[in-house]
């Protein structure tokens, strides 16, 4: 039996629409899957018999962005209740700022490129088969981004404050666990830039936050990230979890159903499978 709890669908930036994501989990030989769409449950809410296949095993998941010490850090909250309010409310508050970011994007972009604009973009309805967000989608469209790095790349260039931010990392896991659900920290290996030092520090203080546990198995993982995160997991009695961030090749190449095929004998996923 193998899983893979970090897949994105069509309902956020992925490019696969559920039904061709539990396609593709049946070609890999995975039984147990969960689609973390960034700050959506749309995926469960419109979850039909046509999607269901009694070879596979879904678990509620969700990935929402916090902060800690200044970074964000994203959390995957599984099997919570999907009608939980505050839970719903929260991701709500975190898609407003990624839409605010967005537009301010496109407002500062619009002094140097006369071809975009505020109000063009707002009237703007992306393809959700490309993957992505709304904002790549418009730049893409009109030739000024080719890819992902291009994208940050002038999302920096152009960066401006907003006047809200998400919420801290303990107050996600907080509502996560309100909601009936557990907190797993996502790829933290990439999040600190392969750094074991940092590391350390991090899921120690994310311990002391009541994180459930860690995303240990994934493609851009160091073996010696995976390692201590195994390890660190092992010793607390935490989640252990593998994800392959399946975006339907929007973000590269290396994250695929099926590019970390871990068996669930490997994993220790607690009251997950009940």
């Amino acid at each position: 039996m193998f899983a893979d709890l970090h897949i994105h669908s069509q309902y956020s930036d992925g490019a696969l629409t559920v039904e061709e994501i539990i396609s593709k989990a049946k070609v890999q030989n995975i039984t147990l899957i969960s689609i973390c769409d960034h700050e959506t449950i749309d995926a469960y809410l419109n979850l039909d018999d046509s999607c269901v296949d009694e070879n596979i095993k879904i678990i509620s998941g969700v990935e929402i962005t916090s902060i800690f010490e200044n970074v964000e850090y994203d959390i995957l909250g599984y099997g919570f209740d999907v009608r939980n309010k505050p839970l719903n409310d929260l991701l709500r508050y975190n898609r407003e700022i990624y839409i605010d970011r967005g537009i301010k994007l496109i407002e500062k972009m619009s002094a140097d490129y006369k071809c975009i604009s505020v109000h063009e973009f707002l009237e703007y309805e992306r393809n959700r088969k490309n993957g992505g967000w709304e904002s790549i989608d418009y730049l893409k469209s009109k030739n000024i981004v080719n890819n992902v790095s291009d994208f940050f790349t002038l999302a920096n260039k152009y960066n401006t404050p907003l006047e809200r931010n998400f919420l801290c990392a303990s107050e996600v896991i907080k509502i996560i666990h309100d909601a009936n659900g557990y907190a797993v920290l996502a790829h933290l290996g990439v999040t600190t830039k392969q750094d074991l030092t940092i590391c350390k520090k991090i899921i120690n203080d994310f311990l002391y936050m009541n994180i459930d546990g860690f995303e240990c198995y994934y493609p851009a993982h160091s073996d010696k990230i995976t390692k201590l995160l195994i390890e660190f997991c092992k010793e607390h009695d935490l989640i252990i979890t593998a994800g392959s961030d399946e975006h339907g090749g929007f973000n590269g190449e290396d994250f695929y159903i099926g590019g970390v095929k871990i068996e669930t004998t490997q994993l220790n996923l607690k009251g997950l499978l009940y």
